[in-house]
């Protein structure tokens, strides 16, 4: 490569593939003008497994590259890579031998360069260094760059804390509260006590309210007007927790103290009007919108505002958790909204959601599964749940495809309910429970929360260990793919296929195996994949590496199926590969790996001996 014609050619075809495409022209022709060009004929060994590092990258110009796993007795394929993927990038994760023999598939033509030219001259690049992390791993922390602040990396007292906090004694009249609040330009006073501790917080739309309802005594205490203390957090919670704080708590302000307790020191006040600028659409204003909704036709266009709103804000896995919190208050808050124009709303039911709603999992427009516990002998709850179910249609969600059940088997009384889960645990193979699964992520959200605790209690008797056995086994029905080729998905016996099957075969897997060890810790209903995890870790603190690079997979998996199916349209259960970069492809095949070695570790029945 000593003429400039087949350098510019390299640099044209580095340019057209990451990581090389982050890259200003004159470091990117550097780099290409150092690099050597190598031929191999068809099942040729390029790498042997386990032999040292050459300090070498290789870029595939041309042709296939198989990845082979030759520790065994026989080999197992292990990856296939084709034109633009490399070879070689465990040495930048500290691994200082190779981790598969590399053979080729046909006769392939390899640009190598030097380990140190790709450190100084290419790595020197963010972007690059998020693309290597993530080649030979799986991390929910890369994304595409933008320049947008992160609501889940950005903290709430480095967007307020700059500004003193003003408060008002709780004896102060409500005239001199009102005076100070418009000295101050505040919406939002925080009223203390004699001890300087926070009591509570008056806003301007509660004394607007306090207007409009006739008014009173301006003379009287500021503390006639406080009905309930603020929600609180610490200093170091980031604008989407305390977001969402507020809409759990209904409310429009925020008090941040030194423990985020209401008794600890105040350091600040933060309302929606201060997080404004941090947001386009507001997603506390569409939360509220959501409960003051007269009908289906408004929660339509909500629906669609919640999702555009999800698919601005999912730049990388790391916004999942915050942004699935936001999207599951949203569809709870619009099954609430029309059980109260539609349903039942007594005292007799117990409004549950379940599957990825009650997972809080479900990001893109799938409609809630909704569930109905009643009080026995309820006679009305069953065509209660007819409706709501077909209004959660006109709110145009899209419908789920593949229950097991028609619509009624997801209605019934408290003892009905006790009696079926009873028979799937004492049973679990006669019973055909693995159509049923689903059941295992039953969360209330509506009504007399006593009867779903009454069904979540014995559900947690009921839980025995041949029952986790078949549980386990059960993770074994679907497995992950092997690899990305081109535009297809290959599978573990080397089939292609032209359409991803996500669901399927890479999200189903992690929430069985989820499942499995929510169980196993006794939290059975109630809990989301990642809380599972979270007790996995806790429950098997010496494989806690395995559940900690599940949860990393799993944010990146439902990163992809958000955006892609928010996007498309659809549910994102299934997609076409050629929706996903090159660097979407090399991040989720870290994942097929963990899923994998998750789904053998929990089928082996050795872990339960340790619970």
């Amino acid at each position: 490569m000593d003429t400039s014609a087949i350098v510019y050619r390299v640099a044209e075809f580095l340019k057209s593939h990451p990581p090389f495409s982050a890259m200003d022209e004159p470091d990117l022709l550097e780099f290409a003008s150092r690099g050597r060009v190598r031929f191999h004929e068809a099942h040729d060994y390029i790498l042997w497994q386990g032999e040292p590092n050459r300090f070498k990258v290789f870029v595939i110009q041309q042709g296939a590259v198989e990845l082979w796993d030759e520790r065994g007795e026989r080999s197992e394929l292990r990856d296939v890579r084709g034109v633009g993927d490399m070879l070689g990038m465990e040495q930048f994760a500290g691994a200082n031998s190779y981790t598969y023999s590399a053979r080729s598939a046909a006769d392939v033509l390899l640009y190598v360069f030097s380990s140190f030219d790709f450190e100084a001259l290419v790595l020197k690049y963010p972007v690059a260094q998020r693309f290597v992390a993530a080649y030979e791993s799986v991390t929910a922390d890369y994304h595409v760059l933008d320049q947008r602040r992160e609501p889940q990396k950005l903290f709430l007292h480095d967007l307020v804390g700059h500004r003193p906090h003003v408060t008002c004694d709780h004896d102060a009249s409500l005239r001199d509260a009102a005076r100070i609040m418009r000295a101050s330009d505040v919406d939002a006073l925080a009223v203390v006590d004699a001890g300087r501790g926070l009591t509570g917080v008056l806003t301007a739309d509660q004394l607007i309210a306090w207007i409009a309802g006739g008014a009173g005594d301006v003379h009287q205490p500021v503390s006639a007007l406080l009905a309930v203390a603020p929600p609180t957090a610490g200093p170091h919670v980031t604008v989407a927790d305390g977001l969402l704080t507020m809409a759990a708590a209904g409310e429009s302000v925020l008090a941040i103290t030194a423990d985020g307790t209401p008794q600890g020191q105040l350091h600040a006040v933060v309302t929606q009007r201060e997080l404004a600028p941090v947001f386009g659409d507001q997603p506390a204003a569409i939360l509220r919108e959501i409960r003051q909704a007269s009908g289906t036709r408004e929660l339509r266009v909500l629906n669609h505002r919640v999702r555009a709103f999800a698919l601005q804000y999912l730049t990388s896995g790391t916004a999942l958790d915050w942004i699935a919190r936001f999207v599951h208050l949203a569809d709870v808050g619009i099954v609430r909204r029309l059980v109260a124009l539609n349903g039942h709303g007594g005292s007799s039911a117990c409004w549950c959601v379940c599957g990825s709603s009650g997972r809080e999992e479900s990001l893109t427009r799938l409609a809630p599964l909704v569930v109905l516990i009643h009080a026995d002998g309820d006679t009305h709850a069953r065509d209660a749940h007819q409706r709501v179910w077909g209004a959660c249609t006109e709110c145009d969600y899209l419908p789920r495809q593949h229950l097991p059940f028609e619509s009624p088997f997801y209605v019934g009384g408290f003892s009905e309910w006790i009696s079926r889960y009873t028979g799937w645990f004492d049973d679990p193979v006669m019973s055909a429970f693995y159509r049923t699964r689903e059941v295992l992520d039953l969360r209330a959200i509506e009504g007399p929360r006593a009867l779903w605790q009454g069904v979540a209690d014995t559900v947690g008797r009921l839980v025995t260990r041949p029952f986790l056995t078949v549980l386990a086994n059960d993770c074994l029905d679907n497995l992950p793919p092997l690899t990305f080729f081109q535009d297809a998905v290959v599978d573990e016996s080397g089939e292609e296929a032209s359409v991803f099957q996500l669901q399927r075969s890479v999200l189903s897997p992690l929430v069985d195996v989820g499942r499995v060890f929510g169980a196993a810790a006794g939290k059975v209903l109630g809990t989301s994949t990642l809380e599972r995890f979270a007790l996995a870790r806790t429950l098997l603190p010496e494989h806690e590496a395995i559940f900690r690079e599940a949860s990393e997979t799993l944010r990146v998996v439902l990163w992809q199926q958000a955006r892609i199916g928010i996007s498309q349209g659809t549910d994102g259960s299934e997609l076409p590969p050629a929706l996903l970069s090159r660097q979407d492809r090399h991040v989720l095949k870290g994942g097929f790996r963990s899923i994998l070695r998750l789904i053998e570790f929990t089928a082996d029945s050795k872990w339960l001996d340790a619970t």
